[in-house]
């Protein structure tokens, strides 16, 4: 392995999601942070130290890819915590594309789910690769599951028919039991 090949993976795979990570909460994880210094320490061996080129980038793209690993797991988290907080909106989901929306949501959620699982067996079997390439997979579906469902005007929309139906379904609500009580005791008082 070439240092440039360390520098393709990182400038390629490593700065995208670690961009994206950063840019979520304005901070830089540690355990990210971590890897990337140990990752560049490897690189400074070769050049300063004389060590085996391949040998330091192996090294090297081992911590990247470790850092990697982390950086999924945060974007699962973010996703998670994204996802609980649109399906605890005041609005009925299920009024969204004729019905679909939720049901979609939800099914394409627990493929996200199950995908990520996939990818933490593989990763607690020590199959690096085999959980490197389930975790791009679970990164790519939060991506593709942000675009198609987190449309804030559909939601947005939601939330406004959700409050008249629920305003209009209270006031209905209060009207019936007025009009009830009028009837009670206009039967009570006739007999």
């Amino acid at each position: 392995m070439e240092t440039r090949e360390v520098f393709q993976f990182y400038n390629d795979t490593v700065k995208i999601l670690y961009s994206e990570i950063e840019a979520r909460n304005n901070t830089l994880p540690v355990e990210l942070l971590f890897e990337i210094h140990s990752a560049f320490d490897h690189l400074k061996r070769y050049f300063i130290d004389g060590e085996s080129e391949d040998e330091c980038c192996k090294k090297a793209f081992s911590h990247l890819k470790r850092g990697l690993l982390d950086a999924f797991k945060l974007k699962l988290k973010y996703f998670n915590d994204d996802c609980n907080k649109l399906l605890n909106k005041k609005a009925d989901l299920r009024i969204i594309d004729s019905g679909t929306y939720l049901t979609d949501l939800l099914n394409d959620r627990k493929t996200i789910i199950n995908t990520a699982r996939t990818a933490r067996l593989e990763e607690s079997k020590t199959n690096i690769d085999s959980a490197f390439e389930n975790w791009c997979a679970v990164s790519k579906q939060i991506d593709d599951f942000e675009a198609k469902y987190f449309d804030s005007a559909k939601i947005k929309w939601a939330e406004k028919q959700s409050f008249f139906h629920f305003n209009a379904n209270f006031w209905l609500g209060v009207l019936a039991g007025v009009i009830s009580s009028i009837a009670v005791t206009l039967l009570f008082q006739l007999f």
